[in-house]
């Protein structure tokens, strides 16, 4: 006890002390026990059962229950199982010293030094994963509220949540349906929020590709095995005026088996084992990367609802086009709209001269994506809307991938296109 008096005493920097934020719902807790103590209801290693276990005993304040968790040889060599250990000898000791009482004259300075420890910094990452456990026993199932229609060529779904600092992955299965294939812990940009600028460390919020899977060898030492850059800052990034660029997911450096939740410069990593299985899951152009905060699963019915909307949008704004009503179709454009060179105004004239010159317009759409973006805009909710364009005219053909922001400020308010890209 001593040994431990002495290390926490040096370590005293704070006020604050660790605790790990879960609801205080006691069928919960119930439940998350039986988990853990039943080695065949899930596929957790030792290893990490231990660690949750710890975790949920230091939460409940029983840090007799967590020492005797970690006493185990499966956590001897864990630098985040020692660090929970040096908590629950840092509790021990305050329940130890406070019951003394009045008979030790210094026994108020010590409650004091041992209550002013805060090793929450570096015990972030067991909150995270005893959250993301409580998730699995108890939380939401099912797949992700924001992917509307993914046609097929998309082939995984990588869902980067930062609020939860846990990446989701999906893939395909042999019938082409997305099975929940991954579920692991990320640490993403050491600054909170939506990235803005070069090197503000912050993580991108928004709908990505990954574009390349890369083994540099020059890299190894840094950023892992493997890394897979994202494609940003797309066009609704640059849209509104967000710079930087070579957005990853790549590892830990090596020798480097722990690290908090948020730690990047603003990519988003995984530990190294955990991201070489990844790789079989990435297809460059055709993963899709939604990152953001608090994603929702389920609720198909307000999903169908949403998905509905936008193709009622889209079918209206081609049926207004292929009418020659100009009016009618450039009613389907938001007033801030941009393609390219063009703003609304410069794009009103430029549409109303080109459909002046035909007698007809048939457009078709062909392997339509609609993405819902999780995060809030400027111009208020936005859909990514990906498609192949077949247009035919009585004196111009042509077909070609486009792709559309649509945003509205209200759910009862239609869509209306806010950027128009050929990709």
């Amino acid at each position: 006890m001593k040994f431990w008096f002495t290390l926490f005493c040096v370590l005293c920097t704070s006020t604050l002390a660790w605790a790990v934020d879960l609801p205080n719902n006691t069928s919960l807790t119930q439940k998350m026990w039986q988990s853990l103590e039943n080695p065949e209801s899930s596929d957790i290693s030792p290893q990490e059962r231990d660690i949750l276990g710890a975790t949920l005993a230091l939460k409940q304040n029983d840090p007799e229950k967590a020492l005797q968790i970690l006493n185990s040889p499966n956590t001897q060599n864990d630098p985040l199982a020692n660090l929970l250990k040096a908590e629950a000898y840092r509790r021990a000791a305050l329940k130890a010293v406070s019951s003394v009482g009045d008979y030790a004259k210094h026994s108020k300075l010590s409650t004091q030094q041992f209550a002013a420890i805060d090793l929450s910094d570096d015990l972030s990452e067991a909150t995270v994963r005893l959250q993301a456990f409580a998730d699995k026993v108890d939380g939401t199932e099912g797949f992700p509220f924001d992917v509307l229609k993914a046609n097929s060529d998309i082939q995984s779904i990588f869902i980067v949540d930062k609020s939860r600092s846990r990446m989701f992955v999906y893939q395909r299965d042999a019938q082409g349906e997305f099975q929940r294939v991954a579920d692991e812990y990320v640490v993403t940009g050491a600054k909170g929020g939506d990235k803005k600028t070069r090197g503000d460390a912050r993580t991108p919020n928004g709908i990505y590709r990954f574009t390349a899977v890369r083994h540099d060898p020059a890299l190894r030492a840094k950023y892992g095995p493997v890394v897979f850059p994202i494609d940003y800052p797309n066009m609704l990034d640059r849209y509104h005026g967000k710079t930087g660029d070579g957005i990853w997911m790549h590892g830990y450096p090596e020798n480097k088996l722990r690290r908090p939740p948020q730690d990047t410069r603003g990519c988003f990593a995984l530990p190294n084992p955990n991201l070489k299985k990844m790789e079989a899951y990435v297809t460059p152009k055709k993963s899709l990367v939604l990152i953001g905060n608090n994603f929702s699963f389920g609720d198909t019915e307000k999903q169908q609802a949403l998905l509905n909307s936008v193709q009622n949008s889209i079918q209206t704004w081609i049926q207004d086009w292929q009418s020659l009503d100009s009016d009618a179709y450039l009613s389907h454009y938001h007033e801030k709209f941009r393609s390219g060179k063009y703003n609304l105004k410069r794009w009103k004239s430029y549409k109303k001269r080109v459909n002046a010159r035909k007698s007809f317009i048939e457009v078709q759409l062909n392997n339509i994506n609609i993405i819902h973006d999780p995060n809030q805009w400027p111009e208020g909710e936005v859909v990514m809307v990906e498609f192949t364009q077949k247009y035919r005219s009585s004196n111009y053909s042509d077909t070609g991938a486009k792709r559309l922001y649509l945003a509205r400020d209200h759910a009862d308010q239609a869509w209306k296109i806010l950027i128009e890209e050929s990709l």
